[in-house]
Order: structure tokens, then sequence, then C-alpha cells
């Protein structure tokens, strides 16, 4: 294992504003090799670049706007995985062109070579030592290629429940701090590397099936078969895992055991159906069904599981969504506070924590209710009114001229 007592801490940050050039971000962080090469940003381009990390593991983000920017990443000792929050980005590799937009994360191999361009991103990432990754994937005991380390991306089962975003959400506040430094820095870089290896499949194992893949066959099999409340014996023979190697794997990965996981997914699939309630006749009765058809027949322990959940009753959820259904002619006030104040604020980088705060909701619960009651998430909505905004600008100016 690294030894942490040599594995410095640092925080950089680079910025237009500071009179920094684009390529002084590769040089620094790559002691001027020429790993990178034909770098360059436009005159109009406006950027800040952060790292804070150690030699094993560093989070980086990256906020350009304006113009934009380009070049090739060679070869690196490092593995990336980001996601974008904005804008758009091309990677032209050797063999094949990818698009990356806001949405589920990406992840660019060490060893494989690239071309990009981007143009007003907002860029979230983890940067990985590969000689890291590779010690704590021999610790669990992965087959690992004798080559080059190379990934696949996240299957969208996977990538829906948002793995490693969310560990870094609980790990940020602690990954930032340069107070946390040796042992238990490099602890909290080997529960990242850790999902990173459990949820992104590995290329070149021979037989040999990959975690994340069973990861994904556990999941699948638990959304298929909810309404039946498979065994966890069931689930691992699903998977080809063992039990005790499935509840591994749910417990690393998802913070989670296989049963919990299940109850939340039946959980959610009811909330789904009160959420699409077609009348109100029978509230009391209808929650009740939907409870046994998803498994539910004690209606004291699912009325508090559900409340424990989603922090209110399911009969308080289905007679809000039938109040706010669009042949009603009106919508929710959270709905009319959050668009309110998506138009108020959207020549800004508005995220949908900005926009659930503003209607004092859960984010969660602000995507149902817009899915509910609009028929697109607030993230959709709010580039559809920036859209509006830039278009009746557009227009002025051309009134004007």
């Amino acid at each position: 294992m690294t030894d942490p007592a040599t594995n410095g801490f640092r925080r950089q940050r680079f910025a237009d504003g500071d009179g920094s050039d684009y390529s002084d971000i590769f040089e620094a962080e790559y002691h001027g090799s020429d790993f990178a090469s034909e770098t360059f940003a436009t005159d109009d381009t406006r950027y800040e670049y952060t790292v804070v990390g150690d030699d094993d593991l560093t989070l980086r983000t990256m906020r350009a706007e304006g113009g934009r920017r380009g070049g090739v990443i060679g070869v690196r000792d490092d593995h990336v995985v980001f996601w974008l929050t904005k804008g758009r980005l091309e990677m032209h590799f050797a063999d094949r062109t990818r698009v990356v937009e806001p949405g589920s994360p990406y992840i660019a191999s060490a060893s494989e070579a690239y071309r990009f361009e981007s143009d007003g991103t907002v860029y979230n990432g983890v940067h990985i030592a590969d000689s890291f990754l590779r010690t704590v994937g021999r610790d669990l005991g992965y087959r690992l290629p004798d080559g080059p380390l190379l990934f696949d991306q996240q299957d969208d089962v996977i990538a829906r429940r948002e793995p490693l975003r969310h560990l870094i959400g609980e790990l940020g506040p602690a990954l930032v701090d340069d107070r946390v430094v040796g042992p238990m820095r490099t602890a909290l870089n080997r529960r990242l590397a850790i999902v990173i290896l459990d949820t992104f499949p590995i290329r070149n194992r021979g037989d040999d099936v990959p975690v994340a893949n069973r990861l994904r066959d556990a999941i699948r099999y638990v959304e298929q078969h909810a309404a039946e409340r498979p065994a966890v014996s069931d689930i691992a023979a699903a998977c080809g895992l063992s039990q005790r190697g499935l509840q591994d794997v749910f417990a690393r990965t998802l913070d989670s055991t296989p049963n919990r996981f299940l109850r939340e997914h039946r959980l959610d699939r009811v909330r789904s159906e009160l959420l699409l309630a077609d009348d109100l006749a029978g509230v009391a009765s209808s929650v009740a069904v939907v409870a046994r058809r998803w498994g539910f027949t004690n209606p004291g322990r699912f009325a508090s599981a559900y409340r424990e959940r989603f922090g209110e009753d399911p009969a308080t959820t289905r007679r809000a969504s039938l109040s706010a259904r669009p042949d009603g002619g009106r919508a929710s006030w959270r709905v009319r506070r959050a668009v309110a104040y998506i138009e108020q604020h959207a020549a800004e980088d508005l995220s949908l924590q900005d926009i659930a705060d503003a209607a004092g909701v859960l984010p969660r619960r602000l995507q149902q209710l817009f899915r509910a009651e609009r028929g697109q998430s607030p993230m959709a909505c709010a580039r559809a009114i920036r859209a509006a905004a830039e278009r009746n600008a557009a227009d002025g100016t051309r009134e004007i001229a």
C-alpha cells in the first residue's frame, strides 16, 4: 500500500483571472511532461480549475464559460472519472468518438490517449493513480490484467444509482480538509477506489466476470422481481455471487444491504404508482391495494416505513398528486415556487439542489412533482426557460439593429 506519510496533500487553483495560461494546468500537474499537447483555450474563455487531494487521489473541478477549450491528452499515470453538470465535451480516441453531456459519470482509462474539445463545461471529477487502484484491487482479491488497466462505462442500471457521487457527497468535507492526512486520508481514498472498481467493469479479465457486472445483474434482478420479495439467496444466485459476497458488494458500494435495497425499491415503486393516481375516490383503499401489490401486507409497518423514507404518509402523497394534476388546471405551490425561482435566476448556473432549496423540498421529491405535473425534470424546465430567454434577447437585439 502507498506509504501515507510521503503522500503529500496539496490544494491548487488555476484561473484566467490570475494570469494563468491554460497550458499551466497541465504543466504544473504533470511536472512539465509532454503528456498534454496542443492544449488551448480561446481568448473569450473564462475558466477556474481546482485540485484537492494527494498523490493517490484528487478531486477536480473545472468551470469554463464563454469560449472553447481543446487539446490532446496522452497516456498518463491516473484514471479519470468525471461527470458534467453543464456543457458538452467531445473525446476522440483512436477507435471511437464519445460525446459526453451532463448526466452519468464517464471513465477515461490511464492508458488511453484522446483529443478533446469542449464548450462551456462545468466538470467534476476524481483522478486516481493507477498504482493505487491496482493495490486496492489486489487487496480485494480482484483478478487484474497484467497489461494496461482498461475500464468500460457503467451500465445504466448502476449509473442511475450514482454510487460514486453519493460517496463523494458523504466524504467530500473530509477530502478537502487539509488536516485529514496520512492513514486517515488513505482510508477515505480506498473507499472511493473500491466503488470505482465495483461499478466500472474491467476489461481483459479472461473468463472472470467483473464485480460491476454482477452488481448490475443483482440490481436488475431486484427491479424485475421486487413484487415477489425474493430472498437474498435468490438474488445472489441470479448474479453469480455467494450470499456473503453479495452482502459485501452492497455494503461497500451502495451503503446498504440487499434486503434494505429491496425494501426501498418496493417503497419507491409504491410511491411512483401513488403519484400517478387518477381519481380521488377511495384514497385509503387504493393505497392499500398498491401496497399489497408490492408485497406490503402489514398496513402499520408499511405506513411507518413509507414515512421514514419519504417524510409523509402514503395517503398524503396520493392526495397531493391528485390535487396537482394538469387536468385540474393548477400546479402545486412547490412547483410554482420552483418555476418562479428558475425564471428569476435563468441566467445563473442553477443546480437541482438550488431549485429544491427554493421550493422547500428535497431534490428527489421535487423531481417527482415535476414529472407528475409537468412531464419533465426541473433541470429540463430550467433549460427550456433559459433557451426561451436567450431567444427573446436575440429577437430584441435584431429589432434594435
